[in-house]
């Protein structure tokens, strides 16, 4: 089973980024993210055989923080030099707080040996650049300082990820739910 622990987007900032969504379908080498799959990955976990699912629903389960607010501003690209791989929106208010989510994640699931890919950034990945495009920045520069909205964060996710010709299709696995204070 392929995993990630991830933090879904809700409704109100899915429907604020479907205009920048729109905009970057029409940009040809762009392959851009479901507006259903929009959210931050806390933690990538790879290929993990279903056996230990039981062992990650433990660890996540013991994951506690409580609800915080994020707010999305601004688009960017991932690497920043170079040629970009992804487009991203980013988490201004609330970032610390994501921040020590991902890490309290990443604690849980180093004890069952499982490491991260690369660093924590956080962001939404809205889409994957196929090919380069000089379109592309225009759009970048549109969007460079536009504020999505803002959402409470209450839980966060196990999700499997399954790979189809057409994109992936994301399924919640486990939903962990933080504290009301």
């Amino acid at each position: 089973m392929r995993l990630f622990v991830a933090v879904e987007m809700d409704e109100k900032i899915k429907e604020s980024l479907s205009p920048l969504l729109a905009e970057l379908s029409r940009v040809k080498g762009l392959k851009t993210v479901e507006r259903e799959n929009l959210h931050t990955t806390l933690m990538f976990l790879g290929e993990v055989p279903e056996a230990k699912l039981s062992e990650i629903q433990n660890s996540l389960s013991r994951v506690d923080f409580k609800n915080f607010k994020i707010a999305l501003k601004g688009v960017g690209k991932f690497p920043k030099k170079g040629e970009p791989r992804v487009v991203w929106v980013g988490i201004e208010e609330g970032r610390e707080e994501i921040i020590r989510l991902a890490e309290s994640v990443y604690l849980a699931l180093k004890k069952l040996g499982f490491e991260r890919d690369k660093p924590f950034e956080a962001h939404v990945t809205v889409a994957r650049v196929k090919r380069r495009n000089p379109e592309l920045e225009k759009v970048l520069e549109k969007y460079k300082d536009f504020d999505f909205g803002e959402m409470v964060v209450k839980d966060f996710r196990l999700k499997q990820s399954i790979l189809k010709p057409s994109g992936p299709i994301y399924k919640d696995l486990f939903v962990f739910g933080g504290r009301n204070e």
